[in-house]
């Protein structure tokens, strides 16, 4: 065995069947579940100090050995991760806790969003396999994202979109080349057809949607960043947007790693946040289910989050909320654009989707669920670019224009008599 490779093989989530790290697979081939990539903890514990991780660059990368690729010299990067952890001692006060971390993907991602973590990784592994083409579904910004990644690593993308996804998603994926197919339907109907079409056999395109085993092994760098970022302060509660879910479970499978490595002690609670209008997980959860169900999509502001039928992906997400002790709350729109404005007024620039997160902690604290000692991280997931024609109808473009010193003196002194010194 390779001493820098510690993947070790994909395992199926329900039956025994095992495959090994070159498996070039979706689902299990036997029982059509989803497949888990596994790594050896032990060995590579026993490496960490020779490793010397603190050391290097502070990307998703940074973590390659918890990551499932056998050629780091196929990696396609764009320096994705390493997001800022923003302490915002207005909103700690508010809810009435002892510290409240906004984690803005946003801003930092290459594509301004938090699909950046995953489909790096889906790219990396199309390389190693040699697929021309990467493809995926989207409500836009995983379309955007593999666009991107397709041209860093030189390669083709085609992506379908709902016919209403956001224009500046739509457009960033044009701008990057990509092929994009729009499709009359919300996001399961479209996903379904999807499905359908690359079961088909007849493209060989690499799958970046909800099926792909390595690509979802990016989003368990967002647990590795907590667990090592914040030094002294640990956080007791993680609040991350909701769709396909995946991002809830691979947190989880992430902080259960770092628990085996010596390098976190437990885990948060994860909190699934949806929009009232399209909230299958806390149906689902409220309930007492283990199993999720379709839910009729309403409109919402959240387009982003509007997946009516995660299927099994939210059934793995309901028994990752138990393990963590988490939970799944909704809000409505009315709340989610008024968090949204909150965290302009904090300097962070987020698409309403987003900014769920802010709105599901304001409502826990509304129900006087929180505790004063909890810590509390905000993951905002996309940046206020994304969804520009949301900004442009919630602000006012001012119409008057000056045309001399003297009129902007005056425009200046109105101001002046409300903020100056």
């Amino acid at each position: 065995m390779r001493r820098d490779l510690y993947f070790s093989g994909l395992r199926c989530t329900r039956c025994p069947e095992r495959f090994p790290p070159t498996a070039d697979l979706l689902r299990c081939p036997r029982c059509s579940s989803l497949l888990d990539p596994h790594y050896d903890l032990e060995r590579l514990r026993s490496d960490l100090p020779r490793l010397r991780l603190e050391q290097r660059l502070p990307t998703i990368w940074k973590w390659r050995e918890l990551l499932p690729v056998l050629d780091v010299d196929k990696i396609v990067t764009l320096g994705e991760g390493g997001s800022p952890f923003i302490d915002c001692p207005p909103l700690a006060s508010r809810m009435g806790v002892r510290r409240v971390f906004v984690l803005n993907d946003g801003s930092a991602m290459p594509s301004g969003s938090l699909k950046d973590r995953s489909v790096a990784v889906a790219a990396t592994k199309a390389v190693e396999f040699g697929y021309p083409v990467l493809s995926c579904d989207s409500t836009g910004n995983k379309a955007a994202s593999v666009a991107a990644y397709a041209a860093r690593a030189g390669i083709a993308s085609v992506v379908f979109c709902p016919f209403d996804t956001p224009r500046p998603k739509i457009a960033q994926a044009l701008f990057h080349g990509a092929k994009v197919i729009r499709v009359r339907g919300h996001f399961s109907e479209v996903n379904a057809l999807y499905r359908r079409l690359l079961g088909s056999g007849n493209f060989r395109w690499y799958d970046c949607g909800t099926d792909n085993p390595y690509r979802y092994e990016g989003k368990k760098t967002y647990a590795y960043e907590v667990a090592t970022t914040l030094g002294g302060t640990y956080p007791t509660r993680i609040f991350h947007p909701a769709a396909g879910c995946m991002s809830i479970v691979k947190m989880w499978k992430g902080f259960e790693e770092m628990r085996q490595l010596g390098l976190a002690r437990g885990a948060p609670a994860l909190v699934a946040c949806q929009p009232e209008a399209c909230a299958p997980i806390v149906k689902a959860w409220e309930a007492g289910e283990t199993t999720v169900s379709a839910v009729s999509k309403k409109p919402t502001v959240a387009s982003a989050l509007a997946f009516a039928d995660p299927a099994d992906l939210g059934d793995q997400t309901l028994e990752a909320l138990r393990l963590s002790n988490g939970l799944a709350v909704a809000v409505s729109d009315e709340a989610l654009l008024a968090a949204w404005r909150d965290l302009g007024r904090l300097g962070v620039f987020s698409e309403p989707s987003g900014a769920i997160s802010l709105a599901a902690a304001l409502e826990l604290s509304r129900r006087r669920t929180l505790h004063p000692d909890d810590v509390l991280v905000l993951n905002v997931t996309g940046s206020g670019f994304k969804d520009f024609d949301t900004l442009i109808a919630h602000v006012e473009v001012p119409s008057t224009v000056v045309d001399s010193f003297e009129e902007m003196e005056v425009e200046a002194k109105a101001f002046d008599a409300t903020f100056g010194s």
